[in-house]
């Protein structure tokens, strides 16, 4: 009584993992190739250009590619940090921007990087 009880609970365990892993797998797109994504970034995805000010320079974004924009969205970076005291330029991974640019640079990503922006993976300056 207590194999056939095992044997039983061992086959619907094994259907569920196997029923939930098909699901899991089609929900990710499974084997099939992923549909092509317009060559130019939509304007969304640009990162938003800051009115220039005297001394400071306009965002150039010109020489990233779409894959640098998909990293930003999927890093979730954005433009105005939600929190105040986590902001890219108290980030221990921003660069600070050159000569008389608004915006500095960041380990992670590509691009032009707003001083008041953010992503999850600030991580705090060492003193």
């Amino acid at each position: 009584m207590q194999d056939r009880r095992r044997f039983l609970k061992g086959i619907f365990l094994s259907a569920t993992t196997t029923v939930f892993g098909a699901a899991l797998l089609q929900s990710c797109g499974g084997n099939e190739p992923a549909a092509k994504e317009p060559a130019t970034p939509a304007k969304a995805d640009k990162p938003a250009a800051a009115p220039e000010a005297p001394g400071t320079a306009i965002i150039d974004s010109s020489q990233m590619t779409q894959e640098d924009f998909d990293k930003r969205k999927s890093l979730g970076y954005v433009e105005k940090s939600p929190m105040e005291d986590n902001r890219c330029e108290n980030c221990a991974l921003y660069l600070k921007p050159e000569g008389d640019k608004k915006y500095g640079g960041c380990q992670l990503l590509r691009g032009p990087i707003s001083p008041d922006g953010y992503c999850p993976y600030w991580a705090a300056k060492q003193a």
